[in-house]
């Protein structure tokens, strides 16, 4: 596994570590990244073989995983039937902890959609996550690190005890304090129902809930 450590100051990325980036993406393999809650799997978003392998290393089967987008405009690009409701409590909790179900007709892996043709979006709070599907030109996916029933990965060895080199690169950051993870909200429904309450409080939502 290799180890990137952003290279900060004007860009997060140097030419080399965003090429590596890129390449781990294109080839269909598995990296870690930093998010603004957790450590993620990232692997692209339109790629069933990436999915797959991404699907194995968590040992899930039939559960959907989320795609990360680098931006507010992209989600609203590539997602359809959003209420005004919906737009408006996107544009007050993100980029930020939250996690929304929509319905989309962009070119995803066929893993990644619900039997209700719905899908998991996030725009994170931090720049270095958003960074990676700007660079790569796609979305990626998202989920915590870690298999089934185990506790998430919060560091560098926690993801070495996990995976080893059963991922290709790790962007390492350093421990990340524990998090409750990002709060999970289904727009398909009326009224909009939250499926699981992480950093954004359902008190913070409650206002927004249609």
């Amino acid at each position: 596994m290799k180890i990137i450590r952003p290279a900060g100051m004007t860009y997060l990325f140097s030419e080399e570590q965003s090429a590596e980036i890129r390449s781990s993406l294109l080839a269909s393999k598995v990296i870690v990244y930093p998010t603004d809650t957790l450590y993620g799997l990232g692997a692209d978003a339109t790629s069933p073989e990436a999915v797959d392998t991404l699907y194995t290393l968590k040992s899930r089967v039939n559960s959907p995983v989320s795609v990360l987008l680098a931006s507010i405009t992209q989600l609203f690009e590539i997602t359809t039937d959003l209420t005004e409701a919906a737009m408006k409590l996107i544009k007050n909790f993100m980029p930020g902890a939250l996690t929304i179900i929509c319905r989309s007709n962009y070119a995803f892996a066929p893993q990644l959609i619900s039997e209700k043709g719905s899908i998991g979006f996030r725009v994170p709070g931090d720049s270095i996550s958003r960074a990676i599907p700007e660079l790569f030109g796609k979305p990626i996916t998202t989920t915590s690190v870690n298999p089934a029933g185990m506790a998430p990965a919060s560091s560098l060895s926690d993801v070495e005890a996990y995976y080893g080199d059963l991922v290709d690169l790790m962007i390492d950051v350093g421990p990340l304090k524990l998090s409750k993870g990002s709060t999970v909200i289904d727009l398909t429904t009326s009224p909009f129902n939250i499926l699981r309450e992480g950093e954004i409080s359902r008190q913070a939502l409650q206002d927004f809930l249609n």
